[in-house]
C-alpha cells in the first residue's frame, strides 16, 4: 500500500498593500459593501483581489484566507483576550474547519454529523461570539487563542509556512 507523501509547506506569495487593506477589512468582519465604501473600490474588484489572495496563499475562502494571512504573518494576530467560559470540542473543531477553509457539506462529512448540523453548529459558535462572518469567526478564533500558527494544513492541501521568528 502506497502513502501518497504530504504537500510541501507553500511558499506564499506576498500580497500587495492593496490586498493586505482588503484582507484586513475582510478579517474585521465588514462585508463587501461597506469595504467597497471604505476604500473606495468596487465589490467586483474586492471579489477578485480575494480570489487572487486565496491563489497566493494556496487556500479557498474568505476565512481561509484570513487565517493563513494570521499564519503567514502577512496580517497582524489580533490582541489576545479572555472569552468568558470555554469553549466545547465541537466548536473548537468548528472553529478549525472553518480556519482551513471547510466548506458545511466538507465540515458535515469529516465530522460525521448531517450537513444541518453542520450549519447550526457554525450558526451557534458564531452567535455565541458576536462574530458577523466566517472571516470574523477566525479572527475571534485568534484573538481567544483558540487559533494559532500550530493549524497549518488546510483542505486544499497547502501547508502554510509560519515565518522565522527573530
Amino acid at each position: 500500500m502506497s502513502v501518497r507523501p504530504a504537500r510541501p509547506p507553500a511558499t506564499p506569495l506576498d500580497l500587495t498593500p492593496a490586498q493586505v487593506r482588503i484582507a484586513q477589512k475582510v478579517a474585521e468582519g465588514k462585508s463587501t459593501e461597506a469595504i467597497s465604501a471604505d476604500l473606495t473600490i468596487t465589490a467586483g474588484t474586492i471579489n477578485v483581489q480575494m480570489q487572487h489572495c486565496g491563489q497566493k496563499l494556496g487556500v479557498r475562502g474568505r476565512a481561509a484566507v484570513v487565517h493563513a494571512c494570521y499564519v503567514t504573518g502577512q496580517l497582524n494576530c489580533p490582541e489576545k483576550a479572555v472569552f468568558p467560559g470555554f469553549f466545547s470540542d465541537a466548536e473548537v473543531e468548528t472553529w478549525r474547519m472553518i480556519a482551513m477553509g471547510a466548506t458545511s457539506t466538507v465540515y458535515a462529512g469529516r465530522a460525521r454529523i448531517s450537513r444541518d448540523e453542520a450549519l447550526q453548529r457554525i450558526r451557534a459558535l458564531r452567535e455565541r461570539v458576536r462574530a458577523g462572518n466566517d472571516p470574523h469567526l477566525v479572527t475571534l478564533g485568534w484573538m481567544y487563542e483558540v487559533l494559532d500558527e500550530s493549524l497549518i494544513e488546510t483542505l486544499s492541501g497547502t501547508v502554510l509556512r509560519v515565518p522565522a521568528q527573530i
